[in-house]
């Protein structure tokens, strides 16, 4: 890792030195710390400290497009600035959750966008910011997503994503994802999470408790006897066409950047990254900020 990595990353000498044990270290020895400990240590080194924070740096005087918000829009969503998408109609998505008590039906946001099938040119506006939270692992096909959001990306606009990190929630037993895995997926044209992706949703899961993760209490993988209890039913599901929803791809703020980059470098995107904040103690979630390549921000 070098300076120009410090920089994606918004590191600040300043906020790094707070720590007690560090503010004695002159910048050389700062940022050595930061790469071999601070990262892993999920230590705060920069003016994004929360997710409030990352959420700060967006300028609400544009247009905001906000990715499958449910309940909990990020954003004003009665504002003449804000738009949202889905995959499914509020009616839908109220009876999709209808057992799920965390969800309250009466808040949940009538997408200005429906789109089930990958088509953005039904979209007609071009966004100032794009929000995405906790969707882009969902995602069939992590390609074409970005390449969606970059066709209705203003210029000089930015994309705005808070990933989970699948080391810290329910994602902890799950293989990173790499680039062949986005690569397969592209070349396959997913649309839609493939039944394996749906059984390991269903079967490799475990506590979502953060604190637990980053002090070494994974929990126990579900046991594989659910999907004896559950196969037939999703299958059925599966083979008349049904989106069923699962976490597709599982990312850490390292496999992401690399993976970002590679698809970049092959061009199969036309987006880069533009400022990264790595998951901070106790959270289990990290941050991305995605510019267009060669747009200066």
């Amino acid at each position: 890792m070098s300076i120009s990595y410090l920089e994606l990353c918004d590191f600040s000498h300043d906020v790094y030195r707070k720590y007690k044990d560090l503010e004695t270290m002159t910048d050389p020895e700062l940022e050595r710390h930061f790469f071999m400990y601070g990262i892993a240590e999920g230590r705060v080194y920069g003016r994004v400290a929360s997710r409030d924070d990352f959420v700060n740096l967006i300028d609400l005087g544009g247009k905001i497009l906000e990715i499958g918000p449910l309940d909990r829009p990020q954003f004003d969503a009665q504002s003449q600035n804000y738009y949202s998408l889905d995959v499914f109609t509020k009616e839908q998505l109220i009876n999709n959750y209808a057992a799920d008590p965390h969800v309250i039906k009466e808040n949940i946001v009538e997408p200005s966008y429906v789109i089930s099938n990958n088509d953005y040119s039904l979209i007609k506006e071009k966004f100032d910011c794009i929000f995405s939270s906790h969707n882009i692992e969902h995602m069939p096909c992590l390609v074409s997503f970005l390449n969606n959001l970059s066709s209705v990306l203003a210029d000089k606009g930015l994309i705005y994503l808070a990933v989970p990190d699948k080391r810290y929630c329910f994602d902890h037993f799950k293989n990173e994802s790499n680039i062949y895995d986005v690569l397969q997926a592209y070349y396959e044209r997913n649309y839609r999470p493939r039944l394996m992706d749906v059984l390991k949703f269903l079967t490799q899961g475990t506590h979502n408790n953060p604190i637990d993760h980053w002090n070494g209490r994974h929990g126990e993988i579900n046991s594989e006897s659910v999907l004896i209890q559950d196969y037939e039913k999703l299958l059925n599901q599966y083979k008349k066409g049904a989106y069923v929803d699962a976490h597709v791809s599982f990312f850490t703020p390292e496999n992401f950047e690399k993976i970002i980059a590679t698809l970049s470098a092959l061009k199969l995107i036309d987006l880069e990254i533009h400022k990264i904040y790595h998951t901070l103690y106790g959270s289990f979630e990290f941050y991305v900020i995605l510019k267009r390549k060669n747009d200066k921000n």
